[in-house]
C-alpha cells in the first residue's frame, strides 16, 4: 500500500507540475539557480582541494614529505636527501619520488617555444601507479646511470594531442628541449594530468636530466639545494604514524652523518596526498576561503527556498477547499503531509537537473580559466559522481525545507468554512508568510554584507603598499639564456647587452635585471649568520633574497632609507655587498645602523650598504617580512627579468624589448612580456576572485529577496481586497491604503534587516582573516547595504500598496 500511494502521490504531483506553468516556472527557476550555484562551488572546491588525484592506484597511501626547520613547517626536498630516503625506508615506502617545475625551450617547426615542463625521479610514474597511454615511462636505469645519460621525454597526454596531433607514432621521435636531443619513449594516460591538481604537465624528464634541462645548477649533488617535492607510497598495510617514526630516524641518523647540513631541520611532516589540497602551507587558507563559499551559495539557496515556499503557501491558501474535503472524507493528516512534500520533493527534483544544467556551464568556465603567471595551469573540475550526489542530496532536502511549512499550513483549516467556500481571515493565517518574509530578509542582509567585506576588501588590496611605485608605468619581460646553452661568461655578456639597449630606449626613463619578481610564484630563501647575534633553537634563519643589478631598485621606486642601492662596480671583483630591507635591519640590529655591518651566507660574507623599505614579496597579506638583495654580478643567476619604467603605455615597450632580444638571438624565447600591474595580478588574484564572485552572489541575492518580497505583498494584498475595499468604501484615502500596507511590509523588513545585521557582525569576525586592510565591521559595508537592501524592499512593498490603492471599491466588493 505504500508503494502505492507513493505512485500515486508521484502522479498526482506531476500532473500539478503541468497545471500551472507559470507557478511551475517561478518556482522552478528559482530553485534551479540556488541548486546550480551550490553544485558549481561544490564541484569546484570537490576538484580543487578534496578529490583524489585522477588516474592514480590507490591515492590514500600516497604521502608528501616535507623538511621542517626553525619557522618553516613545508620545506622543499633536495636529491642527495631524496636519495637517502628511497635507499633507507624500503621496510615502509613501497617507492618513493620527487618532482618539480622546470622551464624548458622546446624546438619545433622553426621555432622555440618555452614550456613548463617537469623533473620528476625515475620511480614517478610507479610512485603515482600510473601505466602509460602509449610506449613505456622511465627505467630505473634512467636514475641510477650517471647523470645526463638517458636524454628521454614522457609527454603528457594534453600536450600530446595539442601538440603533436595525437600522433601515434610519436614514441620514438626526437624533440629537442635546451638545445638537446631527447627521445620521446611514451604519453602520460588522458585521466592523469600531473601530480598537482591546479595543472597540466607538457613534458616528464628525468632528475638526472637536470644539469641540460637546469643548467648553471648542480641540484644532483648539492644536499642543501632543497627545490624539490617528495611523495612516498605507503606499503600494505603501514601507517603514516610508522612511517613517521621511520622518517625521525632516518633522520637522526643522517644529522650523525652530514651536521653541517641537517643541523637545523628539526623534523619531517608526512601529508597524506588526499588531504594537501593545492599544498599544505595553503590548506587552512584553502579550506576557509571554500568554507565561505559554500556557506555563501547556502544561503543563496536558503533565499530561493524561502521564496519558493511562499509561493507554496499562496498556493496552500488556494487550495484550502480541496484540503478540507480531504479531511472531511477521512484521510489522514499525515498522509496529506506526505502527499504535499510529495509535490515540493518533485518540483525541487526538477529544479535539481536545471542546476546540475547551470553548474555545467559554470565549471566549463571556471576550466576555462588561466590563472595571470607563466605555467601550465589547468583546472579539472567535473561534475562527477560524488558532485551529483551531492546535488541530488541539496535538491531533496530543498524539497524538504520549502515544502515542510506549507504541507503543515495546508493540513490545518477551518474544515466547515472551507468545504463551504468561505474565506479565511484569522490573523493567525499570515504569520508563517510573515515570519518566511523576516527570515528572507536576515539572510539577504547577512549575504549582501559578507559580499560587501570582500569587495571591500578587493578594494583594500589594491591600496595595500607593495613597497614599489607605479606598477603600471613598470614593463616586464623574462628570459633564461642558459636554457639554449649560454654558459655564464655568454649570459653575461647578453645580459649586459640587452640592459644597456633597453635602458637606451626613449620611451624608458630607467631599466634593471632582477632574479625574481616580488609578488610571483619564483622565490628562494637563505640560511644566514650574523655575527653578535645567536639565534633561538627555533628561530627561522632562513631570509628570503633575490638577486638584482643596478637601476634595479630605483626602477621598481623602492625608497631607499640609509646608504646606497647596487653599482655596475659591484662585480665579482668588488667586495661582496648586499642591500637589506628595514625589516631585516630592525631584527638583527634594532636601534643600531646596518651599514657597514656583515651577515654570512651563500659561502661568503656580505657587506650591509644600504637599507630599503620594507615591501611585499610573496602575497599582499604577509606580515612585514626580512628580504634581502645580492648584485647580480656577484651571484650569477642565468633565469632574470628585465624591468623598465616606461614613460608611456608599457605595450609598446614590451614590443621593443622582444625585437632587441630578437636580434641578439632569434632561437631565445622571451616570456612573461607584462606590465608590473599585470604580473600583481596574481597577487591580487585571491581577492579579486572573491571580490567578483561573492559580488555576484550579492546581486542574485538582492535580486532573490526583491523577488521575494515582492510576492508575499503581492499575494497578501489580492488576499485583502475585500478588506481594503470596505475601508476605501468607508472614506479611507489612497495615501493612507499605501501607508498601511507599505508600513506593515517595511515592518516584517526592518526586523529582518535588524536580525541580519547581528548575524553580520558574527559572520565578519570569522572571515576576518580573509579580509586585506578591511575592519570585519567595516562601517561602509555595514551602513550602505542595510539602506540599499531597505530601499529595495521599500520598493518591492510599494508596488503592490499602489495598485492596491488604486483599486476600485466597488468592483473590489463585488468580487466577494
Amino acid at each position: 500500500p505504500r508503494v502505492d500511494d507513493l505512485w500515486s502521490d508521484l502522479k498526482y504531483s506531476a500532473r500539478m507540475l503541468v497545471k500551472n506553468p507559470a507557478f511551475t516556472a517561478a518556482a522552478v527557476l528559482t530553485l534551479a539557480l540556488g541548486i546550480g550555484l551550490n553544485a558549481a562551488t561544490f564541484s569546484a572546491i570537490h576538484g580543487i582541494l578534496l578529490r583524489p588525484l585522477p588516474g592514480v592506484e590507490a591515492p590514500e597511501r600516497l604521502v608528501q614529505l616535507y623538511r621542517r626547520w626553525g619557522g618553516i613547517e613545508f620545506g622543499s626536498n633536495s636529491v642527495p636527501h631524496y636519495q637517502d630516503v628511497r635507499d633507507r625506508t624500503g621496510d615502509v615506502f613501497e617507492s618513493v619520488s620527487i618532482w618539480r617545475f622546470a622551464p624548458m625551450a622546446l624546438a619545433a617547426d622553426g621555432q622555440t617555444e618555452r614550456v613548463m615542463g617537469m623533473l620528476v625521479s625515475a620511480d614517478f610514474f610507479r610512485t603515482y601507479g600510473v601505466p602509460p597511454h602509449m610506449g613505456r615511462t622511465f627505467i630505473p636505469g634512467e636514475e641510477d646511470v650517471g647523470p645526463g645519460a638517458h636524454p628521454v621525454v614522457v609527454l603528457g597526454h594534453a600536450f600530446w594531442e595539442t601538440r603533436f596531433g595525437a600522433d601515434p607514432g610519436v614514441v620514438g621521435r626526437t624533440l629537442i628541449l635546451n638545445g638537446h636531443s631527447f627521445e620521446v619513449v611514451g604519453v602520460a594516460p588522458p585521466d592523469f594530468k600531473g601530480p598537482a591538481s591546479f595543472a597540466a604537465v607538457p613534458l616528464y624528464v628525468p632528475v638526472m636530466m637536470q644539469r641540460e634541462i637546469l643548467p648553471g645548477s648542480d641540484l644532483l649533488e648539492a644536499r642543501g639545494w632543497n627545490s624539490f617535492t617528495m611523495v612516498g607510497r605507503l606499503g600494505e598495510g603501514v601507517t603514516v604514524a610508522r612511517a613517521q617514526e621511520a622518517m625521525d630516524a632516518l633522520l637522526t641518523g643522517l644529522r650523525e652523518e652530514f651536521p653541517d647540513d641537517y643541523d637545523n631541520q628539526v623534523g619531517t611532516r608526512l601529508v597524506l596526498q588526499n588531504e594537501a589540497g593545492i599544498h599544505p602551507m595553503f590548506a587552512q587558507a584553502s579550506m576557509a576561503m571554500g568554507s565561505v563559499m559554500m556557506a555563501v551559495v547556502a544561503l543563496l539557496l536558503l533565499i530561493a527556498c524561502v521564496n519558493v515556499a511562499n509561493l507554496f503557501l499562496a498556493r496552500a491558501r488556494d487550495r484550502r477547499r480541496e484540503m478540507a474535503v480531504r479531511l472531511s472524507l477521512g484521510a489522514g493528516r499525515g498522509r496529506i503531509v506526505r502527499q504535499l512534500l510529495t509535490e515540493s520533493v518533485l518540483f525541487a527534483a526538477v529544479a535539481g537537473a536545471g542546476g546540475v544544467v547551470l553548474a555545467r556551464f559554470a565549471t566549463r568556465a571556471l576550466n576555462a580559466y588561466h590563472p595571470p603567471i607563466d605555467g601550465p595551469w589547468s583546472f579539472s573540475v567535473e561534475l562527477d559522481g560524488t558532485v551529483l550526489l551531492f546535488t541530488a542530496g541539496i535538491s531533496v532536502l530543498a524539497g524538504l525545507l520549502f515544502g515542510m511549512v506549507p504541507a503543515l499550513q495546508a493540513t490545518r483549516p477551518d474544515t466547515m468554512a472551507a468545504v463551504k467556500g468561505g474565506g479565511d481571515d484569522r490573523p493567525g493565517r499570515s504569520r508563517a508568510s510573515s515570519a518566511l518574509v523576516v527570515f528572507q530578509m536576515a539572510l539577504s542582509l547577512l549575504l549582501l554584507v559578507s559580499a560587501g567585506l570582500f569587495i571591500r576588501s578587493l578594494q583594500g588590496a589594491t591600496e595595500i603598499d607593495p613597497g614599489f611605485t607605479d606598477p603600471a608605468s613598470v614593463a616586464t619581460a623574462s628570459l633564461d639564456p642558459a636554457m639554449l646553452g649560454y654558459d655564464e661568461a655568454a649570459t653575461r655578456a647578453l645580459q649586459d647587452r640587452l640592459l644597456d639597449q633597453v635602458a637606451a630606449l626613449p620611451e624608458v626613463s630607467s631599466a634593471g635585471l632582477v632574479a625574481w619578481l616580488p609578488l610571483g610564484l619564483s622565490n628562494s630563501d637563505r640560511g644566514v649568520g650574523v655575527p653578535g647575534y645567536e639565534f633561538a633553537e627555533d628561530e627561522r634563519r632562513s631570509i628570503a633574497y633575490t638577486m638584482a643589478t643596478e637601476g634595479y631598485l630605483e626602477t621598481m621606486g623602492v625608497r631607499v632609507l640609509e646608504g646606497r642601492t647596487f653599482r655596475r662596480t659591484d662585480d665579482e671583483g668588488g667586495a661582496p655587498v648586499m642591500v637589506v630591507n628595514q625589516r631585516f635591519a630592525e631584527r638583527f640590529w634594532p636601534g643600531e645602523s646596518a651599514l657597514g655591518k656583515t651577515v654570512e651566507t651563500a659561502g661568503r660574507s656580505w657587506q650591509v650598504v644600504g637599507v630599503v623599505e620594507t615591501g611585499k614579496y610573496q602575497s599582499l597579506g604577509e606580515d612585514p617580512a626580512q628580504f634581502m638583495y645580492f648584485p647580480q654580478r656577484q651571484l650569477f643567476d642565468a633565469a632574470t627579468t628585465v624591468v623598465a619604467r616606461t614613460q608611456g603605455d608599457p605595450a609598446a615597450v614590451l614590443g621593443r624589448i622582444r625585437s632587441l632580444v630578437r636580434e641578439i638571438d632569434p632561437d631565445l624565447p622571451v616570456y612573461d612580456l607584462r606590465s608590473m600591474e599585470d604580473h600583481m595580478g596574481f597577487a591580487l588574484l585571491p581577492a579579486r576572485l572573491a571580490g567578483i564572485v561573492l559580488g555576484l552572489f550579492g546581486v542574485l541575492g538582492l535580486t532573490l529577496a526583491a523577488v521575494g518580497i515582492y510576492g508575499v505583498m503581492a499575494y497578501s494584498v489580492s488576499q485583502r481586497r475585500r478588506e481594503l475595499g470596505i475601508r476605501m468604501a468607508l472614506g479611507a484615502q489612497r495615501t493612507q491604503v499605501e501607508g498601511m500596507v507599505v508600513r506593515e511590509g517595511m515592518r516584517l523588513a526592518v526586523a529582518g534587516a535588524v536580525l541580519g545585521l547581528a548575524g553580520a557582525v558574527g559572520a565578519g569576525r570569522l572571515v576576518q582573516g580573509m579580509l586585506y586592510n578591511v575592519s570585519p565591521l567595516d562601517p561602509l559595508a555595514f551602513t550602505v547595504v542595510p539602506l540599499t537592501l531597505l530601499a529595495v524592499a521599500a520598493a518591492a512593498v510599494y508596488l503592490p500598496a499602489r495598485r492596491a490603492a488604486r483599486a476600485d471599491p466597488v468592483r473590489a466588493l463585488k468580487s466577494e
